[in-house]
């Protein structure tokens, strides 16, 4: 049955009503179309009004603005509150120092039902974390160094001791910072508008604003009033994605007796994002907000909107919309709208590796896969393939070796892969390579003219599109292109950059300066590699320090690969493109966007313990923090597809496969190999 609901009516009572309210909509529902018909409302009905539109993205705003006009706000939240504050430089100098003093060891609460060992890990694991913060913001505002964190086997001896002796190191460090920044002049203050905060010149990055702003609204409510006096409506889309402080600011703070009417537009269901809310439920359990449903799905065939309501946790249940022709001439119908669900589910005989096993295994188990893909693919066209991560996507889409270099290090690959890279600025330097190459001028003078690079010449606009080019088709490592970047203005070396390569240096040098270390690799690399072989030869060893010490010889390793001279930035080039969607492979985590006509889902996760898909289909004792996780990810990705999905696993059972098959129903298309 196709179903024809719009909830513009409900909307428009809110309004009228001066309530809060909470649009729920899934993939494909229209909830942006909904926003412009709202704003196109309240300007005909209340021409004197005011309107926010705040997004996340560029864009999205762009998206927006071309929708409603140019009559109100529409900005990314950032843009939305850097605009709010900026003129108050003396009241976010009172406030700076919040985000960058650093948190003391605090003990944690004794949980009786967690094993000691455990509990013991887990406190050094935290003592090496907040140790690490210290000695990076040490480097940062003193230039200065400090020996390394104890080990494990040091520091269980006398923790309470160990965390002391932080604390105190802490607390000088912060006092120090908050004298510094006591001398600095407020005139200096500014948002930099990239990812980092500068200590030295007073300047903050994209998150430190968020925090700044919350911190700025609790202290000075002529801000809250100022808000309050400018708008009268303000809207928020894909609210799920919105830092919690940024909700509660607006919910608690901005709008407490609803005098500015706070409208949110999302889905709790596509909120795959920790830094997210994800959902809003306490206050729409509370009264704050007004939960209007949208079951509307334009985008999606019959079959996929069937499948896909399965997986939500919510009320939430999206039907089939057809859509209006063009001039409302014609119309969609049913038949327009149908499609196909396939599984493909095979037997995998060995025993599934880990991301513990031999390379050998590992290959083994995804050619198994890949010949499962390639039958799921079959004579289809337009297809995208939607994975967690692939070390043989990695190769075809020619960033292999960048891949591999992190695979032997982490298990969360891609996912540590960004993080590196936004911290060296490799993420920075693409955009500007990716803004010229799409003659996004725009954006590329805005971006260059916040890191101090001004054009005014004929011959300096040519030199930066030398510059540029001379990047994008750079043949050299990644950091010997990097530096030419900084060399040539292209980018400002920011603290987290240096602190990153401060690491890297005090990280190779404690093991330069460790006799211990010296012998173990020694004996590792003459054939002793294995903690049996080194046992028989030698009881210098235990094996517990043989791993700690073949988790280091990794980590060298690893350093040395990224800085060589054989890595070139065109893995990096290639690495960005696989993440914006340049490709027959998705990342899942790169989902969320326009409609795919086919797409195929592979199940799979790839050694990533963070996930585990079969939690979704099977039932048992599970984490169901950790099932929704996979549930909430496994629905983005499927909700993509226009027409045609087809989902493919292997299975370690009989029993697992009856499980999987029974969850995607026999009076589906199902084909099993």
């Amino acid at each position: 049955m196709v179903r024809e609901i719009n909830p513009l009516d409900q909307l428009k009572e809110c309004i009228e009503n001066q309530q809060s309210f909470v649009l729920q909509g899934g993939a494909g529902s229209g909830k942006t179309e909904t926003l412009k018909q709202l704003s196109e409302y309240i300007s005909y009905t209340y021409p004197g009004k005011k309107i926010a539109c705040i997004t996340h993205t560029n864009l999205a705003a762009d998206e927006i603005r071309s929708r409603i006009g140019d009559n109100h706000t529409v900005s990314t939240i950032h843009s939305f509150l850097h605009k709010l504050i900026r003129d108050y430089k003396i009241n976010i100098k009172d406030v700076m120092h919040e985000i960058h003093l650093v948190k003391k060891m605090e003990p944690k609460p004794f949980d009786y039902y967690t094993d000691e060992k455990i509990r013991k890990k887990q406190e050094h694991e935290n003592y090496k974390k907040i140790y690490s913060k210290y000695v990076d913001k040490l480097y940062t505002v003193k230039g200065e160094n400090v020996e390394g964190s104890k080990g494990k086997k040091e520091y269980d001896k006398q923790p309470e001791h160990y965390n002391a002796q932080l604390n105190d190191q802490i607390d000088k460090l912060n006092n120090d910072i908050l004298e510094m920044l006591e001398k600095k002049d407020h005139k200096l203050v500014r948002y930099n508008e990239t990812r980092f905060d500068n200590f030295e010149e007073l300047s903050f990055g994209h998150n430190s604003l968020l925090e700044i702003a919350s911190l700025l609204f609790d202290n000075y409510p002529v801000l809250r009033k100022i808000l309050r006096d400018t708008y009268d409506y303000i809207f928020i889309d894909e609210y799920q994605d919105s830092n919690e402080k940024i909700i509660d600011l607006f919910l608690k703070k901005v709008s407490p007796d609803n005098k500015v009417t706070i409208g949110l537009f999302g889905d709790s269901m596509q909120a795959i994002y920790e830094e997210g809310i994800g959902d809003v439920d306490q206050y729409i359990f509370n009264g704050t907000l007004k939960e209007v449903i949208k079951e509307d799905n334009f985008r999606c065939s019959e079959q996929i909107v069937d499948f896909i309501n399965k997986l939500r946790v919510d009320q939430l249940k999206q039907e089939v919309a057809l859509k209006a022709g063009k001039f409302n001439t014609t119309k969609e119908t049913l038949e327009d709208r149908q499609g196909t669900l396939k599984l493909y589910c095979s037997i995998y005989e060995s025993k599934k590796p880990t991301s513990r096993s031999s390379e050998e295994d590992k290959e083994k188990y995804q050619a198994a896969l890949n010949q499962l893909i390639k039958k799921a693919v079959g004579d289809q066209e337009n297809y995208k393939i939607l994975m967690l991560t692939n070390k043989s996507i990695a190769r075809d889409a020619g960033f292999g070796n960048l891949y591999n270099i992190f695979a032997r290090v982490y298990s969360e690959t891609v996912e540590e892969m960004e993080k590196h890279f936004m911290q060296l600025q490799l993420l920075d330097l693409f955009e500007v390579c990716q803004a010229f190459e799409e003659e996004n001028y725009n954006f590329l003078l805005h971006k260059l003219k916040m890191l101090g690079f001004s054009i005014k010449s004929v011959m300096e606009k040519e030199l930066l599109s030398q510059s540029i080019s001379k990047v994008q088709h750079s043949k050299e490592s990644i950091m010997e292109t990097l530096e030419y970047a900084f060399d040539c203005g292209l980018l400002n070396k920011a603290e987290r950059h240096l602190e990153y390569i401060n690491r890297r240096a005090l990280f190779l040098k404690e093991l330069d300066e460790d006799p211990r270390y010296s012998k173990f690799k020694s004996l590792f690399n003459n054939g002793l590699n294995t903690s049996s072989k080194m046992m028989e030869e030698t009881t210098q060893f235990t094996k517990k320090e043989f791993e700690r010490l073949k988790t280091k010889m990794k980590k060298e390793e690893f350093y040395y690969q990224l800085f060589s001279k054989k890595l070139t930035f065109k893995e990096i080039i290639n690495f960005y493109r696989y993440l914006n969607e340049d490709g027959k492979y998705l990342t899942m985590h790169k989902t969320k966007g326009t409609g795919i006509e086919n797409v195929i889902v592979g199940l799979e996760e790839f050694f990533w313990t963070k996930y585990d898909f079969k939690t979704i289909f099977y039932p048992g004792e599970e984490d169901e923090k950790k099932k929704l996780k996979n549930q909430k990810l496994f629905y983005v990705a499927c909700s993509r597809a226009i027409k045609n999905l087809t989902c493919v696993r292997l299975v370690s059972s009989e029993e697992e496969k009856e499980m999987l098959e029974g969850f995607f129903e026999k009076d589906l298309v199902l084909t099993s190999t």
